[in-house]
């Protein structure tokens, strides 16, 4: 599991470290750094290693005379003895990116055994690494068919290709998602496909190729509703079991916004999706957010939440919610003789109300 991330100059990210957990959620206001941080980590998995000087002058956070961006990802390798392995990554300005990886034990690093890597040593470990994000807009139009995909790229917009090979080649998969989209939308019973002609744009866009549409049967209206006809929330949803499904979903899971469309009734049961992929399949994930409602699902782990903002420079600092806010002050409460504030009981109404930070500056 990716136990720690340090990254130092990487576009907003001037000097942050995560102690990650099993699964992590990241909030914060519009531009405070997020994205940023799953760019650096997406940044390590790419082979750009001819990309070097256009890489730093677009990734840097200050263009400064001797500056380099760093990022470092610290895995736990032999758990009983306290080592861990490192993988690290330099971009300078007049040097070649620098990769490494070497052994830390008991907080000691070694000396004179550091290993060259490329990124697909890093692969291996955690395959590829995509910042899913589904487009609602792609969702609803036919797309082409033919040999098929057995995962999902990062907006989504292949799953009519996913699901017409899955169906076929892994049929227990295509089974969980339909029980699972049974659970949370429960008129629609079955998942559907059906031939459609190719039209000039169609071609244009994709090639002389076979497109279908998707669709999903309602039972009791004894109708199928095409991706057309359906609600952004049911395209997204079914994008998103999509991705939690898939055959060999990626060990380190970057989702952004989760609840994007959804019900807020239904994001407990989206969330609880999520948490049981991270625990059947040994999937390390990390989110962000700006709902409270899913927040509000890290209420027993505190210690798994990591709050983003900016300063009057433009830098990213983050906070972890349990060792930078909750305990800090409940120890000034213990100091002072006053009652500890309970920020656990409703994390999201301690969010909206500003007690956590991470929240926009109010316009005058």
């Amino acid at each position: 599991m990716l136990k720690r991330v340090s990254i130092q100059n990487f576009k907003s990210l001037k000097d942050v470290t995560l102690d990650l957990q099993k699964v992590n959620l990241l909030i914060g206001p519009n531009n405070s750094g997020k994205t940023n941080f799953l760019k650096a980590l997406e940044y390590m998995d790419k082979d750009n290693t001819n990309q070097q000087e256009q890489d730093y002058k677009r990734l840097i956070f200050r263009l400064s005379e001797g500056e380099s961006i760093s990022i470092d990802l610290y895995y736990d390798h032999i758990k009983d003895y306290d080592v861990e392995i490192i993988f690290s990554c330099q971009i300078s300005s007049s040097e070649n990116i620098e990769r490494s990886r070497d052994i830390i034990q008991h907080n000691q690093r070694s000396k004179g055994t550091t290993l060259h890597y490329n990124p697909e040593e890093l692969k291996a470990k955690i395959r590829p690494v995509i910042i899913y994000k589904p487009d609602t807009n792609k969702l609803d139009k036919p797309s082409p068919v033919g040999r098929g995909d057995a995962s999902v790229i990062a907006d989504a917009s292949n799953l009519i290709a996913f699901f017409d090979r899955i169906r076929d080649e892994y049929p227990a998969t295509f089974a969980q998602i339909k029980i699972d989209l049974a659970k949370c939308v429960p008129e629609f019973t079955e998942i559907n496909f059906q031939n459609v002609e190719s039209t000039p744009e169609l071609v244009k866009q994709f090639g002389d190729k076979t497109f279908k549409r998707i669709g999903l049967t309602n039972e009791r209206q004894k109708t199928i509703y095409w991706a057309d006809e359906l609600s952004e929330g049911t395209l997204y949803f079914i994008a998103l079991l999509c991705i939690i499904n898939q055959p060999n979903p990626p060990k380190l899971l970057l989702l952004e916004e989760p609840e994007k469309g959804i019900h807020p009734r239904r994001i407990r049961e989206v969330m609880d999706f999520i948490f049981r992929l991270a625990d059947e399949k040994d999937i390390q994930i990390i989110l962000t957010t700006h709902n409270e409602n899913v927040l509000n699902e890290f209420t027993s782990m505190p210690e798994a939440v990591f709050v983003f903002s900016k300063d009057e420079e433009g830098a990213t600092h983050v906070k972890n919610l349990q060792r930078d806010i909750i305990e800090p002050s409940n120890q000034r409460s213990r100091e002072t003789g006053t009652k500890e504030i309970d920020f656990t009981s409703n994390l999201g109404e301690s969010w909206m109300y500003g007690l956590l930070g991470g929240v926009p500056e109010e316009s005058l």
